[in-house]
C-alpha cells in the first residue's frame, strides 16, 4: 500500500479538489490519502475534505489544533502513515493519472529508496508554461547533482516508510525541509533516483514566484550544499546562525527581483519572445549577485544531469 501525504493551509478551492481528485482517481488504487489541514480555522477546507472523507473511505482527514507549518505537518502525517511506501502531495497540484503505478512499478524494479519524477508547470489557470526537460536518473548522478541544489522535486517524491521513520522525517531547516532530507538520506547510504518521465503538473502562482522568503531559503540551501560537500550532515542550530549572519533586506529584496525577471525568461524562452528574453536577460545580470550564483547551481546540476 502506499500512503499519501498531503498538508493544506489555505489554497484554493477548487485547486484543492483539483489535487485531491487526481489522487483519488489514480490507476493504482491500493492507497490511503492522509491530509492534514494545517489551519484549523479554514472552515472550506474542512467541508470539502470532508466531502471526500465521507466518499472514500481512503481519505483519512486530520486537523492540528494549532498552525504547525508544512514540517511538523509532514511529519505527523509520517507518523500516521501505514503504507509500505509514502507519496507526496501538495494541495495545488496535480497527479497525473498514472503517477503512482509507474513509479511503484520503478521503485520496485531497480529497488531504490526513494525516488521523484519530472514535473510540468502550470499558472493558476493550469495553462502550461514550461516542462523540465532533463533529470538525473542513476543514483552516483545525482549524488553529485546535490551538491548545486535540490534535483528531487519533493511533491514528486515516492519512498520507502522505513527511510522516512529511520531518518526520523523532516528536520526544522525552513524552506529547505525536502532538500536537507535528500542530502541526509544520500549520506546514510539511501539509493536515490528518478523516473524519467513527467509525474504531476507543479502549479506555480504568484505568491510562489514573489515569497519575500526566497533569499531565505538560498541562504539555508548554501549552507548545508556546504556542508554536504565535506561529507558532513548540517547542523540545524548551525544553519539558523548562518542564515541570521548572512540575511538583510536590501539583498532580499534583489533576489526577490531577480527570481520574477528568471520566471518571465522562462516563460519568455518558451513563448520565443526574443527580444523580451535578452532584455530582461541583460537586467539580470546586474540585479542579484546571489540569483547569478543560484543560476549556475542550476547550470552545474543541468550537465552534470
Amino acid at each position: 500500500m502506499i500512503s499519501v501525504i498531503m498538508s493544506t493551509y489555505k489554497e484554493d478551492e477548487e485547486l484543492l479538489r483539483e489535487s485531491i481528485e487526481s489522487i483519488l482517481n489514480q490507476t493504482y488504487k491500493d492507497i490511503e490519502f492522509i491530509i492534514i489541514l494545517d489551519y484549523p480555522d479554514n472552515e472550506i477546507h474542512q467541508k470539502v475534505i470532508c466531502e471526500y472523507a465521507s466518499k472514500d473511505k481512503r481519505v483519512h482527514f486530520y486537523i492540528n489544533q494549532k498552525n504547525l507549518g508544512l514540517t511538523k505537518s509532514l511529519n505527523r502525517g509520517i507518523s500516521l502513515c501505514t503504507g509500505d511506501y509514502i507519496a507526496r502531495m501538495d494541495a495545488d497540484d496535480i497527479s497525473l493519472s498514472d503517477r503512482l503505478e509507474k513509479q511503484l512499478n520503478y521503485i520496485e524494479l531497480h529497488h531504490y529508496d526513494l525516488i521523484g519524477g519530472i514535473t510540468e508547470m502550470i499558472n493558476e489557470d493550469g495553462t502550461t508554461l514550461y516542462s523540465i526537460k532533463k533529470i538525473p536518473t542513476n543514483p552516483k548522478k545525482i549524488s553529485k547533482c546535490l551538491k548545486y541544489g535540490q534535483c528531487i522535486a519533493h511533491p514528486t517524491w515516492l519512498g520507502k516508510r522505513e527511510v522516512f521513520e529511520k531518518l526520523n522525517g523532516y528536520r526544522n531547516i525552513p524552506l529547505c525541509e525536502d532538500y536537507d532530507f535528500t542530502l541526509r538520506a544520500v549520506l546514510n547510504g539511501y539509493k536515490i533516483s528518478n523516473l524519467n518521465a513527467v509525474v504531476l503538473k507543479y502549479r506555480m502562482t504568484a505568491n510562489s514566484i514573489s515569497r519575500k522568503n526566497l533569499f531565505e531559503q538560498y541562504l539555508y540551501m548554501v549552507y548545508i550544499t556546504n556542508e554536504y560537500k565535506k561529507g558532513n550532515i548540517a547542523l540545524v542550530e548551525k544553519a539558523a546562525e548562518y542564515v541570521t549572519s548572512k540575511n538583510n533586506s536590501k539583498a532580499a529584496q534583489k533576489y526577490l527581483k531577480a527570481n520574477v525577471l528568471f520566471n518571465q525568461m522562462l516563460q519568455e524562452m518558451s513563448d520565443r519572445q526574443l527580444f523580451s528574453f535578452i532584455k530582461n536577460g541583460f537586467s539580470l545580470l546586474f540585479c542579484s549577485r546571489e540569483y547569478l550564483n543560484k543560476i549556475y547551481r542550476f547550470f552545474m546540476l543541468s550537465i552534470n544531469s
